[in-house]
C-alpha cells in the first residue's frame, strides 16, 4: 500500500524517503514477554450448564370458558337445556 502511496508524491520527496529509508537499519519485532493469566490455574472459565426452560403451564386457554360455562348453567337453571 505504502509503494502506490509513493508513486503520488514528487521525485524529490521519493528520493528523500530513500535515503532515510536506508538510513534506517531495518528493525526486528521486539519479544514480548508471554502474557500471564489473570485468572487462577485450574479454574474452569467456561460458563456452567443452564438448566432447561419450560413454558408455564397454559392457563385460561379460551378466554371465554368461563362465559360459556355461565350461559350453560343458566340455560340449565331457566329448563332450556337438559
Amino acid at each position: 500500500m505504502l509503494d502506490r502511496l509513493v508513486t503520488f508524491l514528487p521525485p524529490g520527496a521519493r528520493e528523500a524517503l530513500r535515503i532515510l529509508a536506508a538510513r534506517v537499519p531495518a528493525r526486528l519485532p521486539a519479544r514480548r514477554p508471554e502474557p500471564q493469566s489473570a485468572i487462577l490455574p485450574g479454574f474452569d472459565t467456561r460458563p456452567a450448564a443452564m438448566t432447561p426452560l419450560h413454558p408455564p403451564a397454559a392457563i385460561n386457554d379460551n378466554p371465554l370458558q368461563a362465559v360459556h360455562e355461565a350461559v350453560e348453567r343458566d340455560l340449565r337453571a331457566s329448563g332450556h337445556l337438559r
